[in-house]
């Protein structure tokens, strides 16, 4: 797994994990795996729209 607050940075670190809890080197992010996935879900919505184009038209509507 890697770690959800150095990947929404853009940085690519992996989690050690002692008994249930995920940690990392880098940032010293501590948290259970349900918790790091609902931060992997915040982190895909940054992508949802990555694969569509926006035109200026769709741009002056919002």
């Amino acid at each position: 797994m890697r770690c959800p607050v150095c990947f929404s940075r853009d940085t690519d670190v992996l989690l050690e994990r002692e008994d249930e809890l995920f940690y990392c080197v880098k940032c010293s992010f501590t948290g259970r795996e349900s918790e790091i996935r609902s931060m992997y879900k915040d982190i895909q919505k940054k992508f949802q729209r990555a694969s569509h184009r926006i035109d200026i038209q769709a741009i002056e509507e919002m």
